[in-house]
């Protein structure tokens, strides 16, 4: 008998937390009023045009614009036997 009433307690506490929140929330839309949604003002941009470079820069990653030679050699794969 005294888990019931234990159960019970718990339960109407919590139902009274429920009922106050609730007077709570009605409250303060009393006060607040309702809530509308405010339209935001956009403002559009126009881009202007960016004057481009008369000189590109050359894409060789040497300086003075000679080419690159062929010093380093670039390994080549060859076959190896694995002996089966």
């Amino acid at each position: 008998m005294n888990l019931l009433n234990r159960n019970v307690t718990i339960v109407v506490i919590i139902l009274v937390l429920v009922v106050i929140a609730g007077y709570l929330v009605w409250l303060r839309s009393r006060y607040q009023g309702p809530v509308s949604p405010q339209v935001e003002q956009v403002q559009e941009v126009t881009p202007t045009p960016i004057s481009t470079p008369t000189q590109i820069a050359s894409p060789s990653a040497t300086p003075g614009g000679k080419e690159a030679t062929g010093s380093v050699r670039q390994k080549t794969s060859t076959s190896s036997s694995t002996g089966r």
